[in-house]
């Protein structure tokens, strides 16, 4: 057991191209500060080519687990725990594989979660989650700090004001243990839905989010998504099971 002040959770699937891009950064940005990071990939296509790929890379550098298939919520929820138990962390960020650090982000998200978790926000809650993302919900409107982050508008929805996006959700050690209780397993592996009431829980508890940076620090690869995508030979879910469950959601659904 090694501890760990800053524990970043690394989830990948099936995309080689953008891990290569991606986990070298979160790699560098992690040594540089003396952090901790579990890498996690479940892949089925090409699962033994990325597999070589992320073991030659590792040499011993981070905590590397290789599964069947899970979904992505099952897969944080171990992370979350192993990781607890490994490195006994104040701070937790869970990125996305198309996600990556530039240099400096760690000391500004803890800093930030440091300085203001519990905080009051201007918006009318109190700060809870903290990103460093501020493309994939570009639509959100934010105000801008004279410090220099971001924060939700009070004219967003619950679902915005309460919480991050799940590419990358950063929050004190407690705060994932006692406010969210680990992801909810999902039943469909659509990713807009499997965590998306991770954003009323927190809303519900009096929870907003902070972008740390205003998103500069954070590197994104642009491809296209498995929970919104229409291109059907990368939807990861059966349309004629889940359109017969009216608990279900997806981008083209009929009544959604």
């Amino acid at each position: 057991m090694r501890r760990a002040q800053f524990l970043t959770i690394f989830p990948s699937f099936e995309d080689l191209q953008t891990i290569q891009q991606t986990l070298p950064t979160v790699l560098e940005e992690v040594e540089r500060n003396d952090a901790a990071l579990i890498v996690h990939d479940s892949s089925v296509r090409n699962r033994q080519e990325i597999w070589q790929w992320l073991q030659e890379f590792n040499q011993g550098r981070y905590l590397l687990l290789l599964t069947d298939q899970l979904s992505m919520a099952t897969a944080r929820n171990m992370c979350l725990q192993l990781g607890f138990e490994r490195f006994i962390p104040e701070y937790v960020c869970l990125l996305e594989d198309d996600h990556g650090f530039r240099q400096g982000i760690i000391p500004k998200l803890v800093d930030a979660m440091r300085n203001y978790y519990g905080k009051p926000c201007p918006n009318g809650l109190r700060y809870g989650l903290f990103t460093g993302c501020r493309k994939c919900w570009a639509h959100v409107p934010y105000i801008t700090a004279p410090e220099g982050f971001a924060y939700p508008d009070p004219s967003n929805n619950w679902c915005f004001l309460g919480g991050a996006n799940s590419c990358m959700r950063c929050a004190p050690a407690g705060h994932w243990q006692t406010v969210l209780k680990g992801y909810d397993p999902d039943e469909y592996m659509i990713s807009n839905y499997q965590t998306r009431h991770l954003n009323f829980r927190n809303y519900s508890n009096g929870f907003t989010q902070m972008v740390v940076e205003n998103g500069n620090l954070i590197l994104t690869v642009d491809r296209v998504g498995r929970g919104y995508t229409q291109v059907p030979e990368l939807r990861a879910w059966d349309e004629n099971f889940t359109a017969s469950d009216r608990r279900s959601r997806y981008r083209g659904k009929l009544n959604a």
